[in-house]
């Protein structure tokens, strides 16, 4: 018999089920200090494939964190952006980028075990 999860873990889990890949992190990072081209956005994120880098776009859209804005007002391409909902979660990848950065410093990073 399987013990119900209580809403607010469930909830927490299906949020880190969309930003908890590194892909995703690396991209709303990315995106923090404002809007980017796709080109722009793969130049600073260059080990994601273009591939990679659309389908966690997708993914981020489809899920409310990451606006598409298909023209620019210079008519110069599509932008990404951060949406406000994304603009929430910026307290959680700065924790991370925290974490990782004091970590660094000390020598206690982990290593992968895979």
């Amino acid at each position: 018999m399987e013990q119900a999860i209580d809403p607010q873990t469930a909830r927490c889990m299906q949020i880190l089920a969309v930003i908890g890949d590194l892909w995703t992190l690396a991209i709303v990072m990315t995106l923090q200090p404002g809007p980017l081209r796709f080109n722009a956005l793969h130049r600073a994120i260059p080990k994601a494939n273009a591939v990679t880098l659309t389908n966690r776009l997708r993914r981020l859209e489809e899920a409310g964190i990451v606006g598409h804005d298909k023209e620019t007002a210079a008519g110069k391409g599509s932008t990404y952006a951060l949406t406000d909902f994304g603009r929430r979660l910026l307290p959680i990848v700065d924790t991370i980028r925290e974490v990782a950065l004091d970590l660094e410093r000390s020598g206690d990073f982990p290593h992968r075990t895979t």
